[in-house]
């Protein structure tokens, strides 16, 4: 429970990517946190939801950060979403001997449209055309996510479902509670909605 609590979703859709998790973090039977942040803005147009211990967590996210900050700088140009998930998943398969404690997936737009890619904590990935889920909730999310996912869906729509799977997760694993977090990555770029733009999504 202490190595991949809670639950993260992304939701690859016609217009862009949807990403969702919960905010609690637990070791145990213990509730470290109710606030714990599990998805992030990784560039302009990339972001990842990410579950896990909360320490490794920072610090992959930060390392990604840092190597998209270079990409740019070296190249003039910003890293895409397929490049930056091939270099984290190098990273993870690197520490693969003492792994981060971590699983989740990075989402984002390049020239050919949305991108979304799942990764485990040895670094294997794999690209998902529809959605993804990961952390001790992600049977339940998925449960929702295959249920109610449509082709052809917009991001907004996404959104959606990527909240209510959220809240399903919450509803049935212990790991999994507090605050539903959501994030778009369109062609606008990333952004993370408000906490009263996500309860409209679960009304």
């Amino acid at each position: 429970m202490y190595g991949f609590s809670g639950t993260v979703v992304g939701i690859r859709c016609k217009d862009g990517v949807a990403l969702a998790s919960d905010s609690k973090g637990v070791a145990y039977y213990h509730v470290l946190s109710k606030r714990v942040k599990k998805v992030f803005k990784l560039e302009d147009r990339i972001g990842a939801a990410i579950a896990g211990s909360p320490g490794d967590v920072q610090a992959f996210v930060n390392l990604l950060r840092a190597e998209a900050n270079l990409y740019r700088i070296h190249h003039d140009r910003p890293i895409t979403p397929r490049a930056l998930a091939h270099l984290a998943s190098n990273i993870l398969h690197g520490r693969r001997i003492f792994p981060y404690l971590l699983e989740g997936m990075i989402g984002g737009m390049d020239q050919a449209g949305p991108v979304l890619v799942f990764l485990d904590p040895v670094g294997g990935k794999l690209e998902e055309k529809e959605f993804a889920a990961a952390g001790t909730g992600a049977s339940v999310a998925y449960g929702a996510l295959e249920k109610d996912f449509k082709e052809r869906m917009s991001v907004s729509e996404g959104a959606k479902l990527a909240a209510r799977s959220i809240k399903s997760a919450i509803e049935r694993d212990a790991a999994t509670g507090e605050r539903t977090v959501v994030a778009v990555v369109d062609a606008q770029g990333y952004r993370e909605l408000s906490d009263a733009e996500v309860q409209k999504l679960l009304k």
